[in-house]
Order: C-alpha cells, then sequence, then structure tokens
C-alpha cells in the first residue's frame, strides 16, 4: 500500500514537470519574437542617426531605408500632402506641407526618404532636409481656428544626380520637366535610445522636377521674342515713310543692309517715338522686358507665376510715370498756339518735331539735351542700371523677396521728375 502511494506521488509529480515544461516551451517562441522584434526596430532606428548613416555611402544609405519607409507607408494615416509648387525647381529649396501638424516636438522628429525613377526604382537620390516648422494659419471669418501644419523644407536633386538619367538637351525645353516618385515617412524617435518610438505618417507621390539649363533657354526665348516682336511692329508702321536726305544725319543717309537692321532692333531706335531717343521709355522697356522674363522663368521652373514685390511694383510706376509724362509733354507741344509754339522754339525750350519718327534717334541722345551733357539723364541712367543688375541677380529665385531702398526708389522718382 505504501509502493501503490509512493508511484502515485511520483507520477504526479512528472505530470506536474511535464505540464511546467510545456508551458516553458510555449513561452519560448513568444519571447524569441519579442527579440526579433526589438531588433527589427533598432535596426530601423538607425536611418535617423547621423552618425550611423555618415557612415554609409549612397546604395546603402537607399537600403536601411527600404524597411522602416515600407512599414511606414503600409500604416495608414490622415496625413494631407501639398507641395510648394507642381514643379520642383532642380536644386533649389523646396518645401512640403503636411496637414494636420503630426508632431508638438520636433526635436523627436526624424523624416527620411528618397527620390527613384520608374516602377523599379532604377535611379535613386536621397532626400536632403533642411529643417522643419509647425505653420499656425490664422483665424478665419467665424473666429475657428484651422488645423495647424508641419511645413518640410528640402533641396530637390537635379536630374543629372540621378543614375541613369542625364541633363536633357538645354534648347528642348519643352521637355524640361523629369518625372520622378518621392517615398519618405516620419518617425517619432528617442535620441537618447535611439529606437523609433512610433510612425507619424508614410507617403509615396509622384512628383516633377524641371531642368535648370531648359527653363533657362525658354526666358530668353521669351525675351528676345517679345524684343523682337516690338521692333518688327515699329519697323512696320514706318518703312513706308519717306524722309529726303536733306532730314537725315550723314550717318543715316547711306546705311548699308546689316546697318539698316541693326539700327532697327536698337533699343534707341525702339524708344525714339518722338524722334529723338527716350531715357524714360528705354527704362520702361527694360524693367518691363527684365520683369516679365523672371515672371515666364519662375513659371517654367515651378509651374506657379509668382507674386511680384511691393517695391517692384514702385519701380514699375516710377518708370510709367516717367514714361507718361513724356508723352503728355509732346502732346502740349503739338497742341500749342503756333506763335508760342515759334517763340518756345527759338529759347530752345525744345526742337520741332522730326519726320519719321524713330528713324532719327541716337544712343547719344539717352544723354544730351540740346546737343549737351544732361547730368540729370546721366543719373537716371546710372541708377537704371544697377537696379536693374540687382533685380536680374535677386529674381532669380523668387520676385515675391526683392526689396529696394526707399532712398534709392526716392532717388529714382526725383530724377525721373526733373526729366
Amino acid at each position: 500500500m505504501k509502493s501503490f502511494q509512493l508511484w502515485h506521488i511520483i507520477g504526479l509529480c512528472l505530470l506536474i514537470c511535464g505540464a511546467v515544461q510545456a508551458q516553458t516551451n510555449s513561452a519560448t517562441p513568444s519571447a524569441t519574437s519579442a527579440t526579433t522584434s526589438a531588433v527589427d526596430v533598432s535596426n530601423a532606428s538607425k536611418v535617423c542617426s547621423p552618425l550611423h548613416m555618415s557612415k554609409l555611402d549612397e546604395p546603402q544609405k537607399i537600403a536601411a531605408m527600404h524597411a522602416p519607409l515600407n512599414r511606414a507607408i503600409a500604416t495608414l494615416d490622415s496625413a494631407k500632402i501639398e507641395f510648394s509648387s507642381p514643379t520642383l525647381a532642380a536644386g533649389k529649396m523646396s518645401y512640403v506641407t503636411i496637414t494636420p501638424n503630426f508632431a508638438d516636438n520636433l526635436s523627436r522628429v526624424c523624416i527620411v526618404g528618397y527620390f527613384y525613377m520608374g516602377s523599379k526604382e532604377e535611379g535613386t537620390e536621397p532626400l536632403e532636409v533642411d529643417h522643419i516648422e509647425i505653420i499656425n494659419p490664422p483665424k478665419t471669418a467665424d473666429g475657428s481656428q484651422p488645423d495647424s501644419s508641419t511645413r518640410v523644407y528640402f533641396r530637390a536633386p537635379n536630374p543629372g544626380d540621378f543614375h541613369g538619367m542625364r541633363d536633357a538637351v538645354f534648347w528642348r525645353f519643352w521637355a524640361r520637366h523629369e518625372p520622378v516618385t518621392l517615398k519618405f515617412a516620419a518617425f517619432d524617435y528617442d535620441s537618447d535610445s535611439g529606437k523609433i518610438q512610433k510612425f507619424y505618417f508614410g507617403h509615396q507621390v509622384p512628383v516633377y522636377i524641371s531642368h535648370r539649363n531648359a527653363s533657362i533657354f525658354a526666358a530668353w526665348f521669351f525675351a528676345i521674342s517679345c524684343y523682337l516682336c516690338a521692333a518688327f511692329t515699329i519697323w512696320y508702321s514706318t518703312r513706308r515713310q519717306s524722309l529726303t536726305p536733306a532730314s537725315l544725319p550723314n550717318s543715316l543717309r547711306t546705311p548699308s543692309r546689316l546697318r539698316a537692321a541693326l539700327r532697327r532692333i536698337s533699343p534707341w531706335y525702339l524708344a525714339g517715338s518722338s524722334g529723338h531717343a527716350s531715357l524714360s521709355q528705354l527704362q520702361m522697356l527694360l524693367f518691363t522686358l527684365i520683369i516679365a522674363t523672371l515672371l515666364f522663368y519662375q513659371w517654367i521652373r515651378t509651374g506657379l507665376l509668382q507674386e511680384i514685390s511691393t517695391d517692384l511694383l514702385y519701380l514699375m510706376g516710377i518708370s510709367t510715370i516717367g514714361a507718361g509724362g513724356a508723352q503728355v509733354t509732346n502732346s502740349i507741344k503739338k497742341n500749342l498756339d503756333p506763335k508760342v509754339y515759334d517763340y518756345l522754339q527759338q529759347l530752345g525750350w525744345f526742337t520741332a518735331p522730326v519726320a519719321g519718327a524713330h528713324t532719327t534717334a541716337m544712343p547719344s541722345q539717352l544723354l544730351l539735351t540740346n546737343g549737351r551733357f544732361d547730368i540729370y539723364k546721366f543719373q537716371m541712367a546710372v541708377f537704371t542700371l544697377v537696379i536693374a543688375a540687382y533685380v536680374i541677380a535677386a529674381g532669380g529665385d523668387q520676385l515675391g523677396n526683392i526689396q529696394i531702398s526707399a532712398t534709392l526708389l526716392s532717388l529714382m522718382g526725383m530724377s525721373q521728375g526733373v526729366y
């Protein structure tokens, strides 16, 4: 009887040990899975480590981004993505706006991504993030506060940076855009432990990148076409005017064909509607062409017509007032009483209108008045060239940010007034 009880006790102990062992074995895969998951997260978080990514070459960086990016893109989110323009200007700073704002603490935000070509990601280029900021829009008319947004600034790559893609021929401006795809995501990570805590969002969106050289060529083509169109219009309106040799300067009586053609497209010829080269009209022609060409260039580069700064509007207004004042003066001359007209001519206040407008305009007349050097014209010409060069250099990026000092604008206004 004692032996039977002993065997029962031993069997019960073995049964309990087996149950414990089975419980331990069933728990082991979960522990292993948890360990594997922790390792995956740890590896994924390395893409947010500048020290770790700096040790990798470009292909290794792209390979390291694959897993976390695909996981973030597979995660459902409500982020609305808007780019600064329909076309990204190659090599220039652009931004993408994510609404609603996905993080309050930007120090814990990590954004990674890359551009690629084709469905098989044949050519890749990492996303170079410059900085991140939160945008709080103003309240609406009813007093409600719209959702804030997160704006990510980055530098758009050049088409030639992609593997297997070459810069397009510059004169083929009709093929100025290259379609690529941007794959990027935002993570919340712990900077101390280097582990990703949360996926904010992940998106894969198609974008276009413009060729800089093609845009420049298109802008030059636009400016030259507009200028030649104005020159042809003036030539067509004056080609039937008959001029006697005695009414022309000696240098214009027997012009060669080449010299006559070059004269017809000269800027002082275009600005000589009164028979004399007008500096105010030339200034208006110059600023109009510059601003219109820069607007066209920015449209080709970004797909948008940019705003013009207030200072540029003031500058155009000053030029317009000067040119308009010259036209009003010419109109008043024509309506004067003949006796008053002859008397003012004798005083040398102005000369009689010359037959064949534009034809007798000379470049020297831009700086001369009644055959004498005019310091006011010279002053206006010098500052016109300085401002024109500044507008061309600064307007290549954005016309809305061009600023001209108030004192310089006042000086231009006074020069126009005296002129």
